[in-house]
């Protein structure tokens, strides 16, 4: 779908795409954006765009990887040890996904945010994103379903609080957040 740039050139030039896509979705819907109409508007040749990715689809998915990715390296070198603090965690995601309005935004615009949600399970079970708080002892033998469970509920929450405009604070958002993922959903189910 997209190549994983090993140099800093290319990497850039591979985010001046995505971002070039974002504008472009900020304005029109998904499915009426063209290779060709994005590459005419960031004066591209379409050589170079498929350097990179293997179609729209896959330019779309790295952007949303990327901002991942991101939330990944700014969680790793700015939020303390999630197991010790588990508001902290859930404060940052909420205030790095604030901070992506842009890209909400944009996929709320071609009814696509559904996306973000698969994008970022496919993505939490390639890595370590998710802190051990958000899984249970079992998964490690299992597939990870109580962390997938968790990281659908989280983006969906993610996805309405921008639909409504963020309405809550980072905090409450955060704090609704932690009860979810620490308290039972249903006090009187037996398994």
């Amino acid at each position: 779908m997209y190549k994983l740039c090993k140099n800093d050139k290319s990497q850039q030039r591979q985010r001046e795409l995505e971002q070039g896509l974002l504008r472009a979705m900020l304005h029109r819907q998904y499915e009426d954006i063209s290779v060709s109409d994005l590459c005419r508007e960031l004066q591209v040749p379409r050589k170079s765009f498929y350097r990179y990715f293997t179609g729209k689809d896959g330019c779309l998915h790295a952007l949303i990887d990327h901002a991942m990715m991101d939330m990944e390296l700014l969680i790793t070198r700015d939020v303390p040890e999630s197991t010790e603090d588990p508001l902290g965690y859930m404060r940052f995601v909420f205030a790095y996904w604030k901070g992506q309005k842009q890209l909400l935004d944009a996929l709320r615009y071609s009814s696509i945010s559904g996306l973000l949600v698969q994008r970022a399970m496919e993505y939490a079970k390639e890595t370590e994103l998710w802190p051990i708080f958000m899984r249970t002892p079992a998964e490690q033998q299992r597939r990870n379903f109580t962390m997938l469970f968790t990281v659908c509920g989280l983006m969906t929450i993610i996805t309405q609080w921008h639909q409504d405009g963020f309405a809550e604070s980072v905090e409450e958002m955060a704090e609704i957040a932690l009860r979810l993922v620490s308290e039972p959903l249903y006090i009187n189910v037996k398994p």
